[in-house]
């Protein structure tokens, strides 16, 4: 198997291709930057290869042999958000580029990460499944939501093998610490236990999200290319942890696992103002039950992952 992870230096790139070299050592993996750097240890392990999705050459070399596709190179929420052409032409147009260059090379099988948040304020909703409307009004939802469009495009008449992960909030150590997603929950809270010992919320913490570890997002990656082998229906799938929690439920989690790690307590965790909409303010029930049929089934990890993270953080203190 040849696979093509882009993005693969991101945050869930990085564990990905790191679970799946573990997982299933034969593999050929390749990941792709988006600019010369000077890489982490962890990436001798794989081919890299420089692709921009705004360039069609560098895009065709990339996917040239390759088996099968894990997309995953995007703007994040708050690049999308500051820059939303570049979201367009990157998110959803480079998206497009990616599987016409597949589909001209025959790579069979595509797999595409979209985001719980095109969902848009249904995350409100008693029961979110695949076949609640989608209602996308942040530039990282609709850019996501028009890139699931090209892909069942090209799973309806390019005849390539697709799936689209509709991804909740990740959580758990990037494989190196200059992967620049500190901004995340569970990612800012471990750094600010470890470098200030106290937690200091943006927000009321009193909004709920749906929590999966980015542990059970690599194995599902794993459980849709190497075990079910492109027999992936109709290639749309939630994909949660079934871990509704509040901001403030996470930061005492977090607290809780620092302190028994380290023996030392948090000494605050400091609250903002209430937040204007209450859109977000009830439970996520976050159907996972059509990607479970497939016989997936998360498996938490929240304390492991929290170690893990608090672990990587340390390295901040070492270079203040």
């Amino acid at each position: 198997m040849r696979l093509l992870i882009t993005g693969g230096r991101g945050f869930i790139g990085g564990r990905t291709a790191l679970y799946l070299k573990e997982k299933y050592p034969n593999s050929d993996i390749i990941i792709t930057t988006t600019k010369n750097e000077d890489l982490p240890a962890w990436c001798s392990a794989f081919n890299t290869l420089n692709m921009s999705l705004s360039d069609e050459q560098s895009i065709k070399r990339a996917v040239n042999g390759a088996d099968a596709i894990v997309h995953l190179a995007a703007l994040n929420e708050i690049d999308s958000m500051r820059e939303p052409v570049s979201a367009m032409r990157i998110n959803a147009e480079g998206t497009f580029r990616l599987l016409r260059a597949a589909s001209e090379h025959g790579v069979r099988n595509f797999v595409y990460f979209s985001t719980i948040h095109v969902y848009g304020e249904n995350l409100a909703l008693p029961l979110i499944t695949e076949d609640t409307p989608i209602r996308p009004y942040h530039p990282y939802a609709t850019t996501h939501a028009a890139a699931e469009g090209f892909v069942d495009q090209f799973r309806r008449y390019n005849a390539m093998n697709t799936v689209i992960f509709r991804l909740s909030n990740a959580y758990g150590a990037p494989a190196d610490r200059a992967v620049n997603r500190w901004s995340l929950v569970f990612n800012d809270l471990c750094r600010q236990a470890v470098t200030h010992r106290a937690l200091t919320l943006k927000s009321s913490g009193r909004q709920y999200r749906d929590f999966i570890s980015i542990h059970d997002v690599t194995r599902a990656v794993g459980h849709f290319i190497y075990e079910l082998n492109g027999q992936w229906g109709d290639g749309l799938f939630n994909l949660g942890g079934e871990c509704p929690m509040t901001i403030l439920e996470a930061a005492g989690h977090v607290a809780r696992v620092y302190e028994k790690t380290y023996g030392r307590e948090i000494s605050e965790i400091k609250v903002g103002e209430a937040v204007s909409s209450d859109a977000f303010l009830n439970p996520t029930n976050y159907s996972i039950e059509k990607i479970k049929e497939t016989g997936f089934q998360p498996e938490g990890g929240m304390d492991d992952e929290i170690r893990r993270c608090l672990s990587l953080c340390e390295g901040f203190v070492e270079r203040a």
